[in-house]
């Protein structure tokens, strides 16, 4: 087709164009110059006007990529479609879609969708259809299956002989040379039911199968045509989209379940067991699979493609008619609702992998489906004022929509309660460390002694508490006012949410507080009091107190009794209790995230859930510890991160292009409460509680990392621990320790001993390692060595220098010597001491013991094997976060990032001035750290924050809980080396380590920590 061809050959093209599927109308008018929408001809339009400026006929077309393909039509005169259609699908062409990301916000693995010729062999393909409806099988499934294009069986169920009989003459009047098989089966389980209980044997007998069904969906008040057609349209896309479907199944085994992209009138919420989760656990107990908390991806809808043996475990299960309910209209709850989200879960517990064909966009999602997403993500705070100005009365929910807890769930204050139990009453039976289980027994039984109609109260709770337990009472009010005390002091407001409570207010709206909760106003008063909730409040609904709940739906009857819900917001971020109930009634609603739900949906959440879970073999009760302290540590990044329900603006400190994507961290406050502040005070909490601090009279914080962690530790202990020893920071670097110990005990291997490597001048060594200056006119400036590789050539030349290099080390002892008998570091006396670092060898203290004649006790983060060196000299050295192989982990991993902020605001220290009294520190020249040390107080700030949420809010005995938490307390940082996390260019360029004692010089510290820097995960 060119530019000059003649109309009657336009016309003749034009029915092969709109007859081709390729072409779509609506898709190719929304993509042209507003002025041009309107055209009268769209194909005329595509085949001239759309010829010459190369435009796509619709999502599966990509016409710049066929064009490049076939290299021999002329780009602006040759119509790719048209060549497609006419000569290229007979070539074997392979056609893409245009993979617009941008449509939805895609930022995750995405790949092009492909029309394709079919594979040879071809598998074995069913297409299974449940016809409740026979006139939508008519209208809608047998004519896109006409152009199917390559064997199937056809298995097709229907609840009634006539309907049976109708289909039969359907399928041979339609399909006359189709494999076909009909089943009546009685109408149960909407389109599961018969799947499972007619065809599940058929099924495993096949490689791959296409699920439909005849859905209306008529509970929503009319036929949901558009939803069908957008799901079958998706599913049968043409002949070679099918093809390239069945294509992809055979090239990629690992896929096991390709679901249609959802239409836009699926809500997002819809993407969570809303009322089925209760229902789920029986099966999922057969299948061997944990129900997932908050969002996950199931074809909605509940049509899709499948592997059969993705499928497996539930094709074999035994199913039949009776195990679904009779049909009563049920919107959800039932076990076809269940199955229908179970079926990607199935398929990833088979190793499978679950792909979203999104048509409209041309492009598949790899392992995860939209969820609509997009459309929650395009809300603004505007939106919901906008939402407001048109009520007369706005009603809020409160836990996770106006206030938040910096912990992960509730049960995190169960798991505090359990834990203060068995310090205090460790004798109690049944044991406190099964409060968690306890509690939630009682709660049941309180709720069962009002037969499900009323609410509970936490004193109702209790007192069901203590008749199952038989606990004393000074146990029973301990968990209690422990609960309260705690609960209350987490809840943090989200200030988005309360701005919209401030405008509500501010323009005259009723506002309301609906909460399904045990706690009654004399709990929650003084939180509502504290957030500045209160005085905004006109009424407020208790479950507790008006014995009504929402997610039981009987609060909204009580509302429309007593309220004007014609023309009440509501707003909530429970998808189950404050959205579908409301949606199910017709009240408005607006639905906000919760920080804990945006937490899941981010590529964060396996990095902070995973951490959770103990190594098989563990016992229950360090499982329970490190489960509490992974909750405490890692609650806050709820509230640090996800305050907002936004993502423009975001939570202050923080930005994230979508609610799946990277998180980037903005403000170095931000920085140091989430990726230091849990392990700083992990580190911390291990310190002030190890027992080898007992007897200690001072600790001395070394280096350079002791200036800040010196600071931390002495927070801790003016605020909440008096009775730790004091602290001062001990201005020493490794260049001094070594070279004075030399003094005493010569070491011809120091320079291979003292560090992991090194590469550069042997003069530059010297000076580095051992302070020894090298006139500017020796050849060993010029000499250039490699450690470990040479380590004979700089242990022969220690030995030929080793005059120099006595002379300087007993400059180095004498001075080092001063300044220790200024602070009263003197051998012989009775004052016990200890020192502190990140660690790896105890490199500083064994050389400082050497040359002073003292032994340290040394607590380090991480402590790996050569560090029991110290012990040669009398000292004791403990790793409190990582030991042995573990330390050399860490030291990999978290070694750089830490040290750059962990610094000091002056250079390394080259040794003390004895003319002054008392002594003082002589300092290199300052590096870029301290050009840019100011931005590193606030990121210690910030940790320092941090700390002190974390204490004010369960108070200083947490500190013991925290003691189990180091995989928690590294996980932030494991979420930056995967870039889960990011640093803004403006944070993450001012980061420098100073290595000169490797030779390395100023080191980009994120260079280091991210040698494959997650560019190409953004990109994909």
């Amino acid at each position: 087709m060119t530019m000059t061809a003649p109309d009657d050959r336009i016309s003749a093209l034009q029915s092969l164009i709109a007859q081709s599927g390729l072409f779509d109308a609506l898709w190719y008018a929304n993509r042209l110059p507003a002025c041009e929408r309107e055209t009268d001809d769209l194909v005329r339009h595509f085949l001239t006007e759309g010829t010459q400026r190369e435009l796509d006929p619709g999502p599966l077309f990509n016409t710049a990529r066929y064009l490049k393909q076939c290299w021999h039509l002329r780009p602006g005169t040759d119509n790719a479609l048209v060549h497609y259609l006419t000569h290229g699908i007979e070539e074997g062409r392979i056609v893409e879609g245009v993979h617009d990301r941008r449509l939805h916000n895609d930022r995750q693995a995405t790949v092009p969708t492909r029309l394709t010729a079919f594979p040879a062999p071809l598998p074995r393909i069913a297409v299974v259809v449940h016809a409740f409806y026979p006139d939508v099988l008519e209208h809608s499934i047998l004519p896109r299956l006409k152009h199917f294009g390559c064997a199937y069986s056809l298995l097709i169920t229907t609840d009634s002989e006539e309907k049976a009989a109708h289909i039969g003459q359907l399928i041979a009047d339609s399909l006359p040379n189709a494999q076909s098989f009909i089943r009546v089966t009685p109408n149960r389980g909407r389109n599961f039911g018969p799947l499972l209980s007619c065809w599940r044997n058929a099924l495993l007998e096949h490689d791959l199968f296409l699920h439909l069904h005849t859905k209306k969906s008529l509970y929503t008040g009319s036929d949901q045509q558009e939803w069908r057609d957008t799901l079958l349209d998706t599913l049968l896309p043409t002949q070679q989209g099918v093809a390239g479907i069945v294509r992809r199944f055979m090239e990629d085994k690992a896929l096991g379940v390709l679901q249609p992209a959802p239409g836009p009138t699926v809500p997002w919420w819809a993407w969570t067991w809303l009322t089925n989760k209760a229902a789920a656990r029986p099966l999922l107990k057969r299948l061997n699979i944990t129900p997932p908390d908050g969002y996950f991806d199931y074809p909605a809808g509940g049509m899709f493609w499948a592997r059969s043996q993705a499928l497996a475990p539930l094709l074999e299960l035994p199913w039949s008619p009776d195990d679904f309910p009779e049909e009563s209209g049920q919107t959800d709850g039932t076990t076809a609702h269940v199955i229908e989200r179970c079926i990607g879960l199935v398929a990833r517990s088979t190793g499978h992998r679950l792909d979203e064909y999104d048509r409209n966009a041309g492009l598949i999602r790899v392992g995860y489906g939209r969820r609509n997403l997009d459309l929650y993500e395009r809300q603004t705070p505007k939106d919901l004022a906008a939402a407001i100005h048109t009520a007369t009365t706005v009603s809020f929910d409160l836990f996770d929509t106006l206030l938040t807890r910096i912990a992960l769930t509730p049960d995190t204050i169960h798991h505090a309660v359990a834990d203060h139990l068995v310090r205090t009453f460790p004798q109690l039976t049944p044991s406190g460390e099964n409060f968690l289980s306890l509690r939630k027994q009682a709660e049941h039984a309180a709720r069962e002694a009002l037969f499900g109609t009323d609410d509970v109260t936490l004193n109702d709770i209790y007192t069901a508490l203590a008749a199952l337990t038989g606990w004393p009472d000074e146990a029973l009010a301990l968990a209690r006012s422990e609960e309260v005390r705690i609960d209350q002091n987490v809840l943090r407001p989200r200030p988005a949410v309360m701005d919209a409570l401030r405008l509500a207010r501010a323009e005259g709206k009723r506002t309301l507080l609906v909460s399904d909760t045990y706690l009654t106003r004399t709990e929650l008063d003084p939180v509502l009091d504290r957030t500045g909730i209160l005085p905004l409040i006109d009424e407020i609904y208790l479950s507790s107190e008006r014995l009504a709940r929402k997610d039981r739906g009987d609060m909204w009857d009580l509302l429309r009794a007593t309220e004007q819900t014609d023309t009440l917001l509501h707003i909530g971020d429970n998808e189950q209790a404050d959205i579908q109930r409301t949606a199910d009634l017709r009240i408005r609603h607006h639905h906000v995230l919760s920080g804990l739900n945006m937490l899941r949906l981010s590529p964060l959440a396996p990095h902070v859930f995973d951490c959770l879970s103990s190594p098989p073999g563990t016992s229950s009760r360090h499982a329970e510890q490190r489960r509490l302290a992974g909750d405490i540590l890692l609650g806050p990044l709820v509230s640090n991160l996800f305050a907002s329900p936004f993502l423009d603006p975001g939570t202050p400190g923080s930005h994230a292009a979508s609610l799946t994507t990277p998180i980037t961290l903005t403000a170095p406050e931000t920085v140091g409460r989430v990726l230091l502040g849990p392990l700083l005070t992990t580190f911390l909490a291990r310190l002030a509680l190890h027992p080898a601090l007992t007897g200690l009279e001072h600790l001395h914080f070394l280096s350079r990392e002791g200036h800040f962690l010196c600071r931390l530790y002495t927070h801790l202990r003016t605020h909440w621990l008096p009775h730790l020893p004091e602290a001062s920071v001990f201005p020493v670097s490794r260049r001094v320790a070594i070279s004075a110990a030399q003094a005493v005990r010569f070491d011809p291997e120091i320079l291979f001993h003292s560090g992991d490597g090194y590469r550069g001048s042997m003069a530059d060594l010297l000076a580095a390692r051992l302070g020894v200056i090298v006139p500017d006119d020796d050849s060993l400036h010029d000499l250039i060595v490699s450690l470990p590789e040479d380590r004979a050539t700089t242990r022969n030349l220690t030995r030929l220098l080793q005059d120099a290099i006595l002379q300087q080390a007993h400059i180095s002892r004498n001075e080092l010597l001063a300044w220790a008998a200024s602070q009263g570091i003197e051998a012989g006396t009775e004052i016990r001491r200890g020192v502190v670092d990140v660690g790896y060898g105890g490199t500083i203290q064994r050389h400082l013991q050497t040359a002073l004649n003292v032994p340290f006790t040394g607590f380090y983060m991480a402590a790996e094997p050569g560090i029991r060196r110290v012990e040669k000299t009398g000292g004791l050295a403990f790793g409190l976060l990582a030991n042995g192989e573990r330390a050399r982990a860490f030291r990999q991993d978290a070694s750089i990032f830490l040290e750059s902020i962990l610094t000091a605001p002056h250079g390394q220290v080259t040794g003390y001035d004895p003319s002054v009294s008392p002594p003082q520190p002589r300092f290199v020249a300052a590096g870029l750290s301290q050009q840019n040390f100011m931005m590193l107080t606030r990121i210690i700030n910030g940790a320092e924050e941090y700390l002190s949420d974390l204490l004010g809010s369960y108070g200083p005995s947490v500190l013991r809980a925290l003691q189990h938490g180091t995989a928690a307390a590294l996980a932030p940082l494991s979420a930056l080396q995967s870039g889960a996390i990011r640093l803004s260019p403006a944070i993450s360029d001012v980061l420098f380590t100073e290595d000169t004692f490797c030779g390395r010089g100023e080191i980009r510290a994120m260079d280091e920590c991210l040698p494959d820097r997650a560019e190409k995960i953004s990109e994909k």
